[in-house]
């Protein structure tokens, strides 16, 4: 794959995003390329490939072939490009093609096999699509539309109901555009590896039947499916591949169901870009950590299932969390239910905490935070209040070591269908961090959500409003807060630095954000606009007032 550190965050995810298909390949990181498309499409392709080839000449040894609406010469340039068991992408725009069956007729007549076609939900980007729906897995469909949430206000729904209702009565239909396709070029029987793995299993054989999971993986999960608590081995697998987020290193994620059913037993995660794997190894460990600790397990955590490289790239199986986010149910009246519902769960997720002296956590635990927070923004903050957040943080007392999650937002909380928790993304979590930190986090963004104000232009009046005990999301606030500490043994005169330490820690992650949007080191404007930067102010500012 290219190198993309030169590229600005805007365009490396435009074009990283292009080439999502690939993870629906059995090799999503090709050496060798020929594309038969131009444009956004042909440069996604070779930022993705070692090299290309160029569609002019006769190319062999490739392998991945990519095409748009390919006619019968181009299918076959692709097929004889292609070495034995490579892969071909091909995206279908026409309803000349004849939909799903149209496609997989062509692509076979040209001598592919192992034709899965899916559906790159348009919504609410054509251009980068957050699901790869498989057609012809009921299962996984019924799944995707039953988790689609609902429009909500009259402007938004105005805008987008109209396509929304299309796209999914297309999908009911079977009427969807564009229709995406992956197949490989059969292995030569010689080639024991290939073989193996890009091996297609014939339609009578109904134990080996799947859609859109690569064979090598399938054969795997399928081995262990009884071992895991699953039940009996499903006859038929699918998956759903979503590839959601804002950013370029973001987490790719399959969803695999036992068809029919429409409830995920598994999600298998892949990192988009190198940046993304010491998340997944993070979380890995961390979930790990918790199921070691806790043997009976936690409710709502998942439990991992297996973390190893596939086709070059670390893969992470886990059991999977179904749910609404908490941020798309959140109204007045059911906010204080939220909030300590949570309160209890991170309770629960902190146990019997042991309480540590200073000497065995600060040193890891705060001062890299007070280090890498002065230097990246020294240059906008006031060096009294600096100092001022130090000797704060020095009145840190013995503290409880619990299992921080460190992204603990309620975009991140789920409630299920029978009215419990679960918490997905441990990407940045710490096994043995610091108390009350994703406890403040969630009940910070949960207030300002609920007030609509996630916003540093904005943000400053809101956020006081939440320091302010004699208000309604304050009193929420403080009495979550003391539910926590007397469940965790946390000494209460410990929340005022653990706040200001809250908002120190978060700004090391948007200060990356920073400089990947301009790939060098952000101008001081941008680093004004630094939402964590505006929260820690605040909070000293209220703590001063008070």
């Amino acid at each position: 794959m290219a190198t993309t550190d030169h590229l600005c965050e805007e365009i490396r995810n435009r074009l990283l995003r292009r080439a999502d298909w690939r993870f629906l390949l059995p090799n999503p990181q090709p050496m060798k390329s020929i594309c038969f498309a131009n444009g956004l499409l042909g440069r996604a392709v070779k930022l993705i490939s070692d090299c290309v080839a160029d569609d002019r000449l006769d190319a062999t040894d490739c392998d991945l072939a990519v095409a748009v609406n390919p006619n019968r010469a181009t299918l076959r340039k692709g097929w004889t490009a292609l070495r034995p068991g490579g892969s071909c992408y091909t995206e279908w725009y026409s309803p000349l093609a004849g939909g799903p069956k149209g496609v997989r007729r062509r692509l076979t007549a040209a001598g592919f096999e192992g034709v899965t076609c899916y559906w790159a939900w348009p919504w609410p980007s054509f251009s980068h699509p957050r699901f790869w729906l498989p057609l012809g897995a009921p299962g996984a469909l019924r799944h995707f539309l039953l988790s689609r949430p609902p429009t909500v206000g009259a402007v938004r729904w105005i805008a987008n109901a109209g396509l929304r209702a299309l796209c999914l009565m297309s999908l009911r239909v079977g009427l969807t555009l564009p229709i995406c396709a992956v197949a490989n070029k059969p292995a030569r029987a010689t080639n024991h590896r290939l073989s193996t793995v890009n091996q297609v299993p014939s339609s009578a054989d109904r134990s080996t039947s799947y859609s859109g999971i690569n064979l090598d993986l399938l054969n795997m999960i399928r081995a262990q499916w009884e071992t895991w608590g699953f039940g009996p081995t499903p006859n038929h697998l699918s998956s759903l591949v979503l590839t959601g987020g804002h950013r370029s290193v973001g987490k790719v994620v399959w969803l695999v169901f036992a068809e029919p059913d429409h409830c995920p037993r598994l999600a298998v995660k892949m990192p988009r870009v190198p940046e993304s794997i010491p998340g997944l190894t993070r979380e890995a460990t961390t979930l790990q950590c918790v199921q070691t600790l806790r043997p009976g397990g936690v409710t709502g955590v998942p439990r991992v299932l297996f973390c190893q490289e596939h086709a070059g790239l670390l893969t992470l199986g886990e059991t999977a969390l179904t749910g609404r986010p908490i941020l798309t149910l959140l109204r007045p009246e059911n906010y204080r239910d939220f909030a300590l519902k949570v309160t209890a769960w991170l309770a629960d997720l902190a146990g019997r905490p042991v309480t540590y002296p200073p000497a065995m956590w600060r040193n890891r635990l705060i001062e890299p935070v007070l280090r890498d927070f002065g230097e990246s923004y020294s240059s906008v903050v006031d060096p009294g209040m600096v100092r001022e957040t130090q000797d704060i943080l020095t009145m840190l007392g013995a503290l409880p070591l619990v299992c921080e999650q460190r992204d603990f937002g309620p975009w991140n909380v789920l409630m299920t269908a029978d009215g419990e928790l679960s918490v997905l993304d441990w990407e940045s979590s710490e096994p043995q961090g610091l108390p009350a930190l994703d406890l403040i986090y969630f009940l910070s963004f949960l207030a300002l959500s609920l007030d609509g104000t996630i916003n540093p232009g904005r943000i400053r009046a809101s956020y006081r409003k939440i320091l302010n005990p004699s208000t309604s999301t304050g009193s929420v606030l403080r009495e979550c807060l003391e539910r926590y500490a007397s469940k965790t043994g946390l000494d209460f005169a410990n929340l005022r630095p653990l706040r200001l330490l809250c908002w120190l820690l978060h700004s090391r992650s948007e200060y990356q954000w920073f400089i990947a949007d301009v790939a060098r080191k952000p101008e001081r404007e941008a680093l004004r606009r630094s939402l964590f930067l505006t929260l820690w102010e605040e909070e000293l500012r209220c703590a001063a007032r008070s």
